[in-house]
């Protein structure tokens, strides 16, 4: 069955949203809606912020597209749960120029976010061919999907769309509405986030492969948190 082909039977036998992650016509909702309920560190930034993954309480994971906007005073608070957060800085990555590679973010919110456990990033260099489960709140409710990695460049990781006969039992695609989103890999028995959703395109999904900018995202985070400390402490003499 063609991505197309795909698509139309999604269209016809799902009732959900057009913003909501595809899934098999196949396979019950429900299915997606219990796999969801295993990633805690997905979350929904609101409405026009798209998606991201909570790193630690503070940190969250995003695309750059998705973060930009929140540097406007305007936008700088974020629904996530049922709390508002006031977000005290926006970090996109030096060298993204608009583009899928390089879209990648960090958002550091004023104060920790509660009910929600995070995730650590992944490292490996070995994503080629691994199961991965991509995460998305479009429609309202939080849906996941299996897919496998088809695809890997120095800074993206590819996913594309199977036929029927050739997909995983919950197979799925995100929308445009769901960028930003994590892409969650398993290593050692832990669940780890390996992508970040840039966009789609047909039938494959781009992310931007986390494992290349780990040492970005870490020395990102340990120089906040140095100047924290250091106004923490006050003046030294």
């Amino acid at each position: 069955m063609t991505f197309r082909s795909f698509i139309a039977l999604a269209a016809a036998c799902s009732a959900l949203p057009a913003t909501a992650l595809l899934t098999r016509p196949d396979r019950d909702d429900a299915e997606y809606l219990e796999l969801a309920s295993r990633y805690t560190s997905s979350i929904a930034l609101g409405a026009t912020a798209g998606e991201g993954v909570l790193l630690n309480r503070r940190w969250i994971l995003t695309a750059a597209h998705r973060a930009r906007p929140l540097r406007d005073a305007s936008a700088g608070r974020l629904l996530i749960g049922r709390e508002t957060h006031d977000v005290a800085a926006v970090f996109l990555h030096p060298e993204w120029k608009g583009g899928a590679d390089n879209d990648i973010a960090l958002v550091l919110l004023r104060k920790d976010v509660a009910g929600f456990d995070p995730t650590a990033i992944y490292r490996g260099d070995d994503e080629s061919g691994k199961a991965v489960v991509i995460v998305g709140h479009g429609g309202g409710r939080k849906r996941a999907a299996i897919n496998t990695v088809d695809r890997v460049t120095p800074l993206t990781l590819g996913l594309h769309v199977k036929p029927l006969d050739d997909a995983s039992d919950l197979q799925g695609q995100a929308t445009a509405a769901e960028t930003g989103g994590p892409a969650y890999v398993e290593s050692g028995g832990e669940i780890l986030v390996a992508g970040i959703l840039h966009g789609t395109d047909g039938g494959w999904e781009t992310h931007a492969r986390v494992s290349a900018f780990a040492t970005w995202i870490e020395a990102t985070m340990l120089e906040v948190a140095r100047k924290e400390a250091d106004e923490l402490m006050g003046p030294r003499y």
